[in-house]
């Protein structure tokens, strides 16, 4: 067996306990994503409130600010609400054309402000599941290209070794001698 031969089936050793090993690291890195995206979330969304707000005139559809095209689904309308005892008002995006008088939900933020709904309840899970993914596919593929690179480069030097050693030990066309 030639050296490259073993090189080889050592990389190829060491690549499979790499594949192996990585699962509980991306296992770890899923799980310190989770927990940081559900610390994230719950500041991010601690205060939110939802009111009912009345529109006050008729909703228009918004104007891309780029190229003044009109958005075929967008609209925005003036809101007001009372939250608290306190009457604010707004213009905030609505599902549609409504007319002045419709009643949206809407989301504020712990200032009275309207803000996003709060995050969907398995956002930090997904986030959690998309990074220990993320690591796990990426430390994949490197290694499997690692291997295929490794093993690309040693069979073209095995190839031109094989030439050589093939034209040393054949004779020319039309030399032979009994």
């Amino acid at each position: 067996m030639r050296v490259s031969d073993r090189a080889e089936v050592v990389l190829r050793v060491f690549a499979v306990l790499v594949a192996a090993a990585v699962v509980p690291i991306a296992g770890a890195v899923g799980t310190v994503s989770y927990t940081g995206a559900q610390v994230r979330i719950a500041s991010e969304d601690a205060g939110k409130v939802q009111v009912t707000a009345t529109t006050t005139a008729d909703a228009k559809r918004v104007l891309d600010d780029t190229n003044y095209a009109v958005h075929q689904d967008q609209y925005q309308a003036p809101v007001q609400w009372n939250s608290d005892g306190h009457v604010g008002t707004a213009t905030v995006q609505v599902p549609g054309p409504d007319a002045s008088g419709s009643t949206i939900s809407l989301w504020l933020s712990g200032t009275n402000v309207p803000t996003t709904p709060p995050a969907r309840p398995g956002a930090a899970a997904a986030e959690g599941v998309g990074a220990g993914l993320a690591v796990l596919v990426e430390t994949w593929c490197a290694t499997a290209a690692t291997v295929w690179f490794t093993g690309t480069v040693l069979d073209a030097r095995r190839h031109a070794r094989w030439e050589r050693e093939w034209r040393s030990i054949n004779r020319p066309i039309g030399k032979d001698t009994l």
